[in-house]
C-alpha cells in the first residue's frame, strides 16, 4: 500500500485509528432505528422524518470530506474511491424505504470499519515485515549494478555514510538485470549483466536456504520482494523508486538512500522525498568514462566557443 510522500505506515495507522473511531462512528450511531419496514413503494422523504434525513446530509459532508483526507495520505486512489462508490449512490439516490435506507446504512459503515481496520492490519504487517533491516537502507537501481565493480566487493557500510547498513536490491531490478543478460543490444553491457545476475544468485540462494545474506563488510543484502497481488508500474525506475519509497514509509524513521548516478532515478528520488547518493568514484568501472576524472572531457564534448558579439539574433 503506497503512501503519498513524506507520510509514513505509522501515521497513516493513526489517521485511519481515528476516522473509524471518530467520524465514522459519529454517522454510524447517527443512522436511527427503524423497529419494522416501512411501507414499499412509499416515498422515504415522507416517512423518514428529520433524523434519516440529517443522518444522510451527515453522511454525504463526512465522505466527501474522508475522501479528500485519505487522498492526501494515500497514493493509491482506490482507498478514497471506496467511499463513494456504488453502494454510496445506492443509498443516497434509490428511492428506498426509511427502514432500508438506514439498514443500508448500518451495513456500508459497518463495511467501511472493516475496510480500515483491514488496510491498518496490512501496514502493520509491512513494519513487522521489515523490522530487521538496519539504521540505514541503501537500495541500488540496475544502473548501479553494471557501471560499478562487482557489488559484493564495495564496503557498502563504510563507503555510503557510516555504520552498519541493509543493502536492497528491488524485485524489478532483479529481473532488469536478467532481460539485460540474453536481451540487450551492447554485448558489453549483457556480459556484465550475466556477471551481476551471477551475484544475484548468489544472494537469492543465501536468502531462500538461511534467511539472510552478508557481503565482506557485514552489510546485509535483501532482496525487495513483491507481494504477492502486487501490481508494477510500467516503468522501471519508477517502480524501483516506488518500491524504495514503500519501503522508508515502513522503517521510518530509519532512513532510505537511494544509490544511483542515473540523473532520471535521481529526480524520480526526489519527487518521493528521497535522499540519493553514490560510492566513491573508485568503484566505478574506468571504461564507461563516468566520474570526476572524466568531467572536464565530458564537459569539452559539449563545449563551444562563441564570440561575443551582442547579436543573439
Amino acid at each position: 500500500m503506497l503512501l503519498r510522500p513524506g507520510v509514513t505506515c505509522e501515521k497513516a495507522i493513526r489517521f485511519l485509528d481515528d476516522l473509524v473511531q471518530g467520524g465514522l462512528n459519529d454517522v454510524r450511531n447517527s443512522v436511527p432505528n427503524f423497529a419494522q419496514p416501512m411501507l414499499a413503494g412509499v416515498e422515504p422523504s415522507k416517512l423518514a422524518g428529520p433524523d434519516l434525513v440529517v443522518t444522510l446530509r451527515q453522511y454525504t459532508e463526512w465522505t466527501a470530506t474522508t475522501a479528500r483526507q485519505l487522498a492526501d495520505v494515500f497514493a493509491d486512489p482506490a482507498v478514497p474511491a471506496r467511499l463513494r462508490g456504488e453502494h454510496y449512490s445506492h443509498i443516497v439516490h434509490s428511492p428506498l424505504t426509511p427502514y432500508r435506507t438506514a439498514l443500508l446504512l448500518h451495513w456500508e459503515l459497518d463495511e467501511l470499519a472493516t475496510y480500515f481496520m483491514e488496510l491498518q492490519n496490512q501496514m502493520r504487517q509491512t513494519v513487522e515485515e521489515y523490522r530487521s533491516y538496519r539504521q540505514r537502507v541503501l537500495v541500488v537501481d540496475a544502473n548501479t549494478l553494471l557501471h560499478c565493480q562487482r557489488f559484493d566487493k564495495i564496503p557498502w557500510s563504510r563507503v555510503c555514510g557510516k555504520g552498519p547498513a541493509t543493502l536492497v536490491i528491488p524485485h524489478v531490478v532483479v529481473e532488469e538485470i536478467d532481460t539485460k543478460s540474453y536481451s540487450e543490444g551492447s554485448e558489453k553491457i549483457r556480459k556484465r549483466a550475466r556477471g551481476v545476475y551471477e551475484l544475484l544468485g548468489d544472494v537469492l540462494k543465501g536468502l531462500s536456504t538461511e534467511g539472510r545474506f552478508e557481503l565482506h563488510d557485514g552489510t546485509e543484502v535483501q532482496v525487495l520482494r513483491d507481494e504477492l497481488g502486487h501490481r508494477r508500474l510500467p516503468n522501471n525506475d519508477d517502480e524501483a523508486v516506488a518500491r524504495a519509497a514503500h519501503l522508508q514509509q515502513a522503517i521510518a524513521p530509519r532512513q532510505i538512500t537511494v544509490i544511483t548516478r542515473d540523473n532520471g532515478m535521481r529526480g524520480k528520488a526526489m519527487t518521493w522525498c528521497l535522499p540519493w547518493g553514490f560510492p566513491p568514484d573508485k568503484y566505478l568501472i574506468p571504461e564507461d568514462g563516468f566520474g570526476a576524472k572524466h568531467r572536464e572531457a565530458n564537459l569539452a564534448s559539449i563545449s563551444v566557443d562563441v564570440l561575443e558579439d551582442g547579436d543573439d539574433t
